[in-house]
């Protein structure tokens, strides 16, 4: 079982995102073997939705992102009407293309599910999803999960705050993920925009820096959730 307290003060020495992520996912992956998905979200539908950060396979990213469920994803939309954590099993009266999201996601072994939205008073939420391979998550490791995403989001919150600087993207490196987020190689990109393979590389690897993504469907996804590409 993991030391909670242990867990917050490391996570609250952490000085960057990045090094928060990765703290966080190598404390979550002590408490169970599970996908997770954590962003923020305007109740009001005002602002772009922001991703943080994603664990699940790069194929159902990759669905996810074609068939563009985020805008029927009920794991997100009930987070604005609740601020307590809800278990997937618990949702009634789904629409057919929010059931066709749940049958999707068991292809992959996903059997359960639980998410945490925290509401910011900006009108933001922050919603934290957990896909479970098996069909029980017990009690406590759902409270070890809240109390580690609640730590790890006020920590994040800090570092975005105090950050004076702002992560823009070059014009070159919007342009290699627009064409990355097209399905584009990065050879296949420099033919294109008549640049190297290696220079694509360079210029792909500076903007997932950034975005703080680990790969490139999640910079894609990100940069198109910031408005920052529109593939």
């Amino acid at each position: 079982m993991i030391d909670i307290v242990t867990a917050s003060d490391c996570m609250e020495s952490m000085c960057s995102t990045k090094e928060l992520l990765t703290a966080y996912h190598s404390f979550l992956s002590d408490i169970s073997d599970v996908y997770f998905a954590l962003g923020r979200f305007d109740r009001f539908n005002k602002r772009d939705n922001e991703i943080i950060s994603v664990n699940y396979p790069e194929e159902w990213v990759s669905r996810y992102t074609d068939r563009k469920y985020i805008f029927e994803d009920p794991t997100i939309s009930q987070s604005a009407q609740t601020q307590i954590p809800y278990l997937w099993h618990e949702f009634r009266d789904l629409r057919p293309s929010q059931r066709a999201i749940f049958s999707d996601l068991s292809d992959f072994g996903v059997q359960a599910g639980y998410t945490i939205p925290l509401h910011a008073p900006d009108g933001m939420t922050f919603v934290a999803s957990f896909a479970f391979r098996r069909p029980v998550i017990p009690a406590v490791d759902r409270v070890a999960i809240t109390a580690l995403t609640s730590q790890f989001y006020f920590r994040y919150k800090r570092l975005l705050s105090s950050s004076s600087s702002q992560n823009v993207l070059s014009e070159r490196e919007r342009e290699c993920l627009c064409w990355a987020a097209r399905g584009k190689s990065s050879w296949e990109t420099g033919m294109i925009l008549g640049i190297t393979e290696n220079t694509v590389n360079f210029h792909i690897k500076n903007a997932l820096g950034k975005l703080q993504s680990n790969n490139r469907i999640e910079g894609v996804v990100r940069a198109i959730c910031l408005g920052l590409i529109s593939p």
